[in-house]
């Protein structure tokens, strides 16, 4: 579960390594696949030309893609990931993530509103 204030690390090649939760969109509380308006805590600056450079505190929006906090599946499985973390979505389209390659697996359920980071993604859990 993401709160007000959570600091969550982000798993994707954009720049950003820890960012802080502003407030979650739609919930109270964050969960797998919810959206969250963050800003940029700490970010490694990458010197690439004709590309958009991410930098601290800036604000953006990010698609959580794993939770400490365990929930069920519809089969009556029980899941929980080992650490929360996320990736940074793009502004002109929120669907497609900021980074091209994603370090960590992340959980099926984002497969539903989100196919092309499932797709991008090394495995699923």
């Amino acid at each position: 579960m993401i709160y007000k204030e959570s600091q969550i690390p982000i798993i994707d090649n954009s720049g950003a390594k820890r960012v802080l939760c502003i407030k979650p969109l739609g919930h109270p509380i964050g969960y797998v696949g919810a959206r969250l308006m963050v800003t940029i805590k700490r970010a490694v600056h990458k010197r690439v030309k004709k590309k958009k450079i991410i930098k601290k505190g800036e604000v953006h929006k990010i698609l959580l893609l794993s939770c400490r906090k365990g929930w069920s599946r519809k089969n009556g499985h029980y899941i929980a990931g080992s650490f929360n973390y996320g990736v940074i979505l793009r502004r002109d389209n929120p669907l497609l993530p900021f980074g091209s390659r994603f370090k960590l697996p992340i959980f099926r359920e984002v497969r539903v509103a989100y196919s092309k980071i499932f797709i991008m993604c090394p495995n699923v859990l």
